[in-house]
């Protein structure tokens, strides 16, 4: 049998719960009406932090100070200065002819051998960092002593009819290079290489003493005496040999850092072009119905060339300071020129003159 639902008032709805619905069966529910209500949660804000407040904060920009990257500063020069000490051994061949169908070609030489120097010098370097041009350059100078030279003289066919030794008792050695050059760098992989354009400057005087005969085609008989003769004592002078270059330099340098601290740095240049005067003074031959007043033997030539090259291995002891080892050679010839011969100014021909330097550098270098 089908009840119809019973009607509640609507004023009894809202101030009374609602009575549990019966059936036939009784209850359809536990009756609930004496037990206490419960209360809507309320979440504590002390415990449950999900919903607590939020504070309201300003933009984290807001909060940290403003932070300006350093602006990166390259240095518009990088310098390197420096000294160093140079042993050396140097020698220069001489020849010429003086045209005669009696004389040979050449008619005479001169040859020093083992002349020993010892120079100081001082380097640098200034580098232009955002242009990559470069300016370098050295200035030395030092004393020379030890070696000989031999003075030979030939008659056609080249047989010798004097040959005569004499000690090298010193002089001078001075000498200096300015370069101007543009370089590549690649700092990552630790090399430079670059070209440059340079002067040299190279004066040696040579001192001889005592003469000597040495064996010749003649048995002797220019000199009147056999060989091995001193004709000249140790302590007079018979020899003054002054060369000077002015040569122009065209090469390439470089440096690579191979390990940490370690370098290797050297340059190769070629000269195309030197001038060449050598004052010559045979000092035992100075009466005028001889050969006058020294320098009383001038060469000349303008069509001077060589080669000159060093290298250098460098450690790095601090980023400032550098301590290096190295070697260095100079060579520079001439085939031809002028022969001038005193006191007349009699002109004969060069055929040879050849001038060589080589050695063995230590070094000290600041780099800034």
């Amino acid at each position: 049998m089908i009840r119809a639902p019973a009607t509640i008032p609507a004023l009894e709805v809202a101030s009374s719960p609602p009575s549990p619905p019966t059936d036939h069966w009784g209850p359809a529910w536990p009756d609930l009406s004496g037990a206490p209500r419960a209360a809507v949660a309320t979440p504590d804000p002390a415990t449950t932090g999900a919903i607590a407040p939020m504070p309201v904060k300003a933009p984290a920009a807001a909060l940290r100070p403003a932070y300006v990257v350093p602006a990166v500063t390259v240095r518009p020069f990088a310098i390197e200065v420096g000294g160093r000490y140079w042993y050396s051994s140097g020698k220069v061949d001489f020849g010429f002819r003086n045209g005669s169908p009696y004389y040979g070609d050449p008619t005479s030489t001169l040859d020093w051998r083992n002349v020993k120097g010892h120079a100081g010098e001082v380097f640098g370097r200034i580098a232009h960092q955002p242009t990559r041009l470069f300016v370098k350059g050295v200035i030395g100078g030092g004393t020379l002593d030890g070696g000989t030279i031999v003075d030979r003289d030939f008659f056609a066919g080249q047989l010798k009819f004097s040959d005569t030794t004499s000690d090298v008792t010193g002089d001078s050695l001075r000498y200096g290079i300015v370069d101007v050059g543009w370089s590549f760098d690649v700092p990552r992989a630790g090399w430079r290489v670059g070209g440059f354009v340079g002067y040299h400057y190279w004066n040696e005087k040579l001192g001889a003493s005592g003469l000597v005969t040495n064996p010749d085609d003649f048995g002797g008989a220019y000199w009147g005496v056999p060989p091995g003769t001193r004709l000249v004592s140790d302590s007079t002078a018979v020899f003054v040999y002054e060369p000077t270059w002015h040569a122009l330099r065209l090469g390439v340098d470089g440096r690579w850092e191979f390990l940490p601290g370690w370098s290797v740095a050297g340059e190769v240049a070629w000269v195309p072009i030197a001038r060449l005067e050598n004052k010559d003074s045979h000092l035992l031959r100075q009466s005028m119905s001889d050969l006058g007043p020294a320098p009383n033997v001038i060469s000349r030539s303008s069509r001077g060339w060589g080669v000159e090259a060093e290298l250098f291995l460098n450690y790095a002891v601090t980023p400032f300071l550098e301590l290096g080892v190295g070697g260095r050679w100079w060579g520079l010839n001439a085939d031809s020129g002028t022969v001038t011969f005193g006191p007349n100014n009699a002109t004969f021909d060069l055929t040879k003159f050849e001038q060589q330097r080589y050695g063995v550098l230590v070094q000290a270098k600041g780099r800034f």
